[in-house]
């Protein structure tokens, strides 16, 4: 519960933000759509720096110690953003921000796969995402609402205190910890075919919310004339869905399944609802979104058993952080492609792309799993 708990407050955070932030950025500080598009590619480049050395210290070293590290530079680099106006100034600490959030995301992950409980794995797994996922609803939702009555600054400064008082509470987590594994072994691991596959339709995936964090933001803005409170709710109600979802595949034996049904149904419910969505009426566009929530809820349930069924539970944390990897990699590359395609040809077009893009995977999930 504590490890969901944490992982919920990550996801307000990140909510909290995530979203909203271009409109700032756009709005208040002048930034371009490229330079949009930069800052948020970098969250996926630090990622790239930090994803397997954090896994491979997490499978050797208590992984709570990299929670209290990355709660603490996670506060100290929302303060710093809450005072920063210019680009470059405002993109080191972003970049800071980022390393120090993928930190404390990943040792929580680390500590989840590394538990005993083989038979109850899918249905804490649930748990765990629902709870993630119900801390992006709440966080959209705070984050709507004070953004409305404060400002972006005094919402980080808010942020930074909340983090920093999570440090004393993580005393209680587990303390993991397991033999040191050659390097080259997590090389061979994630070489094997059924990594490679697995690796591939999910950076073609990831590149989806490269689209949304530069793109769906100033769409509900722009093209749904929502102001921070309207945004709020719209994503919330998203939310919402993708943790009823999560919760209800960890307590309904969905693993048991066929692999290519669920996977299939995931990418065509997230691929359609992305595309759909972005007619300009409101109630019809929230009704897409919802159905795109349920597709992500899906896959990102298809992915952490993927992940616990493919690794050894004592190279885990590093395989998971080559995973980890990829799916940065995806986020990387769609924010600086999407970002500057967005600003130039309208904000809808990156959310139809990349929707696209998830329907052209089904052949894709098809074939792999299939062969």
């Amino acid at each position: 519960m504590l490890l969901s708990f944490l992982v919920s407050i990550h996801a307000v955070v990140i909510s909290a933000l995530y979203f909203f932030l271009p409109i700032y950025l756009q709005g208040s500080l002048f930034f371009s759509g490229a330079q949009i598009g930069l800052l948020y590619g970098v969250l996926g480049l630090n990622s790239l720096l930090a994803a397997f050395p954090v896994g491979v210290v997490g499978d050797r070293y208590p992984a709570r110690i990299l929670t209290r590290l990355g709660l603490a530079a996670t506060a100290v680099n929302l303060w710093g953003l809450a005072r920063a106006e210019r680009f470059w100034p405002f993109f080191l600490l972003f970049f800071a921000f980022g390393l120090s959030l993928q930190l404390y995301r990943q040792s929580l992950d680390i500590m989840l796969f590394k538990e005993n409980d083989a038979a109850g794995r899918t249905r804490r797994f649930g748990n765990y995402n629902a709870w993630r996922m119900g801390g992006m609803t709440a966080g959209i939702f705070l984050g709507g609402i004070s953004l409305y009555f404060l400002d972006y600054p005094r919402t980080f400064q808010l942020l930074a205190v909340l983090l920093l008082g999570l440090v004393a509470i993580t005393w209680r987590l587990p303390l993991t910890r397991g033999p040191r594994t050659p390097l080259l072994q997590y090389g061979r691991d994630f070489l094997s075919g059924p990594v490679l596959f697995f690796v591939t339709w999910l950076f073609l995936f990831t590149m989806h919310w490269g689209a949304e964090g530069t793109s769906l933001g100033l769409f509900l803005k722009n093209n749904l004339g929502l102001n921070s409170v309207g945004v709020g709710l719209y994503l919330a109600g998203e939310f919402s869905v993708v943790a009823l979802t999560a919760y209800l595949y960890g307590r309904g034996g969905a693993e048991r399944l066929s692999p290519f049904p669920l996977l299939a149904l995931g990418l065509a419910t997230s691929g359609l609802g992305h595309i759909l969505m972005t007619y300009p009426n409101l109630a019809w566009s929230f009704g897409w979104r919802l159905v795109h929530g349920f597709g992500d809820g899906l896959i990102m349930m298809i992915t952490y058993t993927t992940i616990a069924r493919l690794f050894q539970v004592d190279r885990i944390g590093g395989n998971a952080g080559l995973i980890s990897l990829a799916t940065t990699l995806g986020v990387l590359t769609g924010s600086l492609f999407y970002g500057p395609l967005g600003a130039s040809f309208g904000y809808q077009l990156p959310l139809i792309i990349s929707g696209l893009t998830s329907l052209a995977l089904i052949p894709l999930a098809y074939v792999g799993l299939k062969g």
